[in-house]
């Protein structure tokens, strides 16, 4: 029988894609079998959650975001102080990068769909972060205090599928993109995000703001009247959640250094409109072992995977 052609086996993959985002979208199916190993493996450890970690979980439950900092949830005083280091390492690489983004946004007087996110610069690579897996962001993901808020809200053991640092740099232009509200493309049943704060961030700095209750184990079909899909995904402005959504019930994530926020990203968000003060901040995605490929992390150069702890998300085949 002939090997079927490289058309017949791209419309296969699409189907495969469609098939498994639908799947990913049946609770039961998306825990039983699809992360049935890593839902009884969970189950037989138990979560090991500090008070700390628990009082975030109970947030994240309730209302989808949360809110701690970076020395409550690990009980390390220099973990921040260590990350602010490795981000300023990281960036004076990228200060030509930096310096040119800055540039062009004082002489651009339209950011188009602003999905190309010229305001941003991320400072591991977007889509195949490449991190040592014991390394001091990987090390920083995988804290105890909080994999174990991870492991809990997902109620099964999860991986690490995204490490980055992200500067966003202010501008005066029109809310685009992910500036304005939106959900995350449902690459997996929950989408639970962390943000550290590497700089104070105040309402200048673009901060998270959050619509409670509309996230994976919340509402997730509730949404504003006057949305409009812009060609990537289905946003939002501020005056069609004013109309409906209280404003104790959005909360803006302004903080000092060291503050962490967990969200599920599948509930109404928005951030990093910076205005006049740029934000600093260490990202990092938790996916379940079923979450669709979008993201993953790059491997380094030498690295044998069969050593490696299987809570972070390699891609085999994106060699750094």
């Amino acid at each position: 029988m002939a090997a079927p052609s490289l058309v017949t086996r791209s419309v296969n993959k699409a189907k495969y894609e469609v098939q498994h985002k639908v799947l990913l979208g049946v609770e039961p199916v998306w825990r039983y079998v699809l992360n049935g190993t890593s839902t009884r493996a969970f189950r037989k450890s138990g979560s090991g959650l500090s008070e700390e970690s628990a009082r975030v979980l109970r947030d994240l439950n309730r209302d989808g975001c949360a809110l701690s900092t970076v020395e409550a949830l690990t009980g390390d005083p220099t973990l921040l102080g260590r990350l602010q280091a490795e981000a300023k390492a990281l960036e004076a690489e990228r200060a030509d990068e930096v310096a040119a983004k800055a540039k062009a946004l004082l002489e651009i007087d339209d950011l188009g769909d602003g999905n190309t996110k010229p305001y941003l610069v991320q400072f591991l690579d977007a889509e195949r972060p490449v991190v040592q897996p014991d390394g001091l962001l990987a090390m920083a993901a995988l804290e105890p205090g909080i994999k174990s808020i991870a492991d809990a809200y997902y109620g099964m053991n999860v991986r690490v599928a995204d490490i980055n640092i992200w500067r966003n740099l202010p501008s005066s232009h029109a809310p685009v993109s992910s500036q304005l509200w939106h959900r995350d493309q449902p690459d997996d049943y929950l989408v639970l995000k962390m943000f550290i704060y590497l700089e104070d961030v105040t309402d200048g700095s673009g901060p998270l703001s959050y619509v409670k209750g509309t996230h994976g184990k919340g509402d997730r079909k509730w949404r504003p009247q006057g949305t409009l899909f812009d060609g990537h995904n289905i946003r939002a402005h501020d005056p069609d959640m004013d109309r409906e959504v209280p404003v104790a019930r959005r909360p803006r994530f302004t903080g000092p250094a060291g503050t962490v926020v967990l969200s599920d990203t599948i509930g109404w968000h928005k951030g990093g409109q910076a205005t006049d003060t740029p934000r600093l901040l260490f990202h990092v995605l938790f996916a379940s072992r079923a979450a669709a490929d979008h993201r993953m992390l790059g491997t380094p150069k030498g690295l044998d995977l069969a050593t490696v702890t299987p809570d972070l998300a390699y891609d085999k085949t994106a060699v750094g």
